[in-house]
């Protein structure tokens, strides 16, 4: 590995951060030479927002700042110092870059590779540990938060925001200093000019980076149609989906409702997002996997927010569907032949108990079978005389998108819910998702 850094120091530097502390010599050069030392001028791009998680970063010298992109703005998230990890979440759990990486001056960072971070993980159980507690700890001091910043949302709403709250802002957790600061920022745009421009400029910023990207969907082409959309009845809301790969053979589908509306269903989606994709990829069995996200959902919880949540997970090949609906709204399984069915509760909405059952239960899909996820935004839906669509009409709606493609499906859907509905204002987010198990060539 060509740099002109001392091993030896690398490895100090290394050993002083909490996720590599049980790494014996032997394998922090092994990991330093499976690594690479980048350099970077003040203001040079690391990494952009939407890239591949293709690697993390240890900051040996200089700061990093963290930059969150949208179609409001660039919104600064955090400033990094020398000795942090940055990037290892998104390379765990698979997920794209959800923010910018910029120097914040001269900068010398160790790369290590995805594959690399992997088999350290695979090697070492105390690297996903401290991973899993730091993100544990960042859950348990947000979930704290979240009951201010909702009460603080409420009132910049009603107009009637005390300008005294702003000073508690000056000292807030740690582990959202920079967010508090951003958050302090806007609350005073908001009394001067009343809107909320830079609110739904970070919330929407969460919304669109938990979301699977469409593109990800096509790598099943030949196994499965699968197609989302994820309307928000406002800027931003608490209805989430994801589709993502396990392994060569197996996927996992979800469709989630968080209670409440805005920018605090929003942060908690993430959070629910996150955490569901970790335990998922780390538990072999699906209920235990959602009993610990449960767990951790739960911990310091004060602002008592829940998600429902439909979890299922497809082997390709076999048919095999093993699924947990968490509070949910039942998915509709329309069989090749013609037949209905729909996949009912396993156990109650994440976040409510922390010793909540759960279990799952396994079924087989034949090639031809059509599963339609949802929310309640769809079965709620109501026109000027306050009539729900309601599930006969979504019954029937399905049924007559069963024949068609994925994303033509999903539109007919939704469109049979705009027709109902009319005039009426949206009143909850719309979320429905399609999975085609296609029969064999």
């Amino acid at each position: 590995m060509p740099h002109d850094r001392n091993p030896t120091s690398l490895q100090q530097m290394l050993r002083q951060h909490r996720a590599f502390a049980e790494f014996d010599e032997p394998a922090l050069e092994r990991l330093i030479q499976s690594s690479s030392v980048a350099s970077f001028t003040p203001d040079e791009i690391l990494v952009r927002q939407g890239d591949a998680s293709d690697a993390a970063f240890f900051v040996l010298d200089g700061e990093v700042e963290v930059i969150a992109e949208s179609s409001f703005g660039a919104v600064p998230l955090a400033r990094l110092p020398a000795r942090s990890l940055i990037g290892d979440i998104g390379v765990l759990a698979d997920l794209p870059r959800t923010a910018t990486l910029r120097a914040g001056g001269p900068v010398s960072v160790l790369r290590i590779g995805r594959d690399s971070l992997l088999q350290a993980g695979r090697d070492h159980p105390g690297l996903l540990i401290s991973v899993i507690g730091q993100l544990g700890q960042r859950l348990g001091a947000v979930n704290k938060a979240v009951g201010f910043y909702t009460n603080a949302l409420a009132a910049l709403e009603r107009h009637d925001f005390d300008p005294a709250i702003l000073d508690t802002l000056l000292n807030p957790v740690p582990e959202l200093v920079d967010f508090a600061q951003t958050f302090r920022r806007m609350a005073e745009q908001i009394i001067l000019r009343r809107r909320q421009h830079d609110e739904m400029a970070s919330a929407s910023i969460i919304q669109r980076a938990m979301l699977p990207h469409h593109t990800a969907l096509e790598e099943f082409a030949g196994k499965a149609d699968i197609h989302a959309e994820m309307r928000p009845a406002r800027e931003v809301g608490g209805d989430f989906y994801d589709v993502l790969r396990l392994d060569d053979r197996r996927v996992g589908i979800s469709v989630g409702d968080v209670c409440g509306k805005g920018v605090p269903a929003s942060l908690f989606m993430a959070i629910t997002q996150t955490v569901t994709r970790l335990v998922v990829r780390q538990e072999a069995d699906l209920a235990a996997a959602l009993a610990r996200a449960n767990l951790l959902l739960c911990a310091d919880n004060v602002s008592s927010m829940f998600a429902t949540l439909f979890y299922g997970i497809l082997d390709l090949e076999t048919g095999e569907f093993t699924y947990c609906n968490c509070g949910h709204n039942p998915p509709l399984l329309v069989r090749g032949e013609g037949g209905l069915e729909m996949l009912t509760n396993t156990g109650i909405a994440l976040a409510m108990f922390d010793e909540a059952p759960y279990s799952s239960r396994t079924i087989r899909l034949r090639p031809g079978d059509r599963l339609f996820l949802y929310s309640d935004g769809i079965t709620e839906a109501h026109n000027a005389e306050k009539a729900l669509f309601g599930d006969d009409r979504l019954e029937e709606t399905v049924k007559r998108a069963v024949g068609l493609p994925g994303r033509q499906a999903i539109d007919s859907i939704i469109a049979a819910v705009d027709e109902f509905a009319g005039d009426a204002p949206q009143f909850d987010d719309i979320t429905c998702l399609s999975l085609h198990y296609l029969p064999a060539d």
